[in-house]
């Protein structure tokens, strides 16, 4: 007796699952990229900053600690940063430009990212002053 193969969709779903599965791993991938901070406000004053040509880019900018700023390397960068506490616009995210570092003091404690106040504004309520967030690049 002669076998009978039939045609079977099996490649075709094999293939679809592994694309799916990749596109599963890279999103948790983005997902486990994102770190933990603070974020807090200014209202630049003046175009001095610690990224050479990077005034001027507009409203959503920040200054990062010297942990994110990496010695300038961080000059010009996006960052997608969320609000994930009290004081947060629930689901809201800015996506801003480091144009800056802060420099800490007494008086001036930084956190991980300052947001200029139209990017602050975006995600979270100005009242909260401080608020936790997830960013990354």
């Amino acid at each position: 007796m002669a076998m009978k193969f039939i045609n079977s969709p099996l490649p075709a779903t094999a293939a679809l699952l592994a694309a799916v599965s990749l596109i599963c791993i890279l999103l948790l991938a983005d997902i486990a990229a994102a770190e933990p901070g603070t974020a807090g406000f200014f209202v630049p004053r003046s175009a001095a900053t610690a990224c050479p040509g990077k005034k001027g880019l507009g409203k959503l900018i920040a200054a990062a600690d010297i942990r994110v700023f990496q010695r300038g390397k961080a000059c010009g960068q996006r960052f997608e940063v969320t609000c994930t506490g009290a004081g947060c616009k629930k689901g809201k995210k800015v996506v801003v430009q480091i144009v800056d570092t802060c420099t800490p003091s007494k008086k001036n404690p930084c956190q991980t990212l300052t947001l200029s106040k139209a990017a602050f504004n975006a995600i979270a309520n100005p009242n909260a002053g401080v608020v936790s967030v997830n960013f990354n690049q």
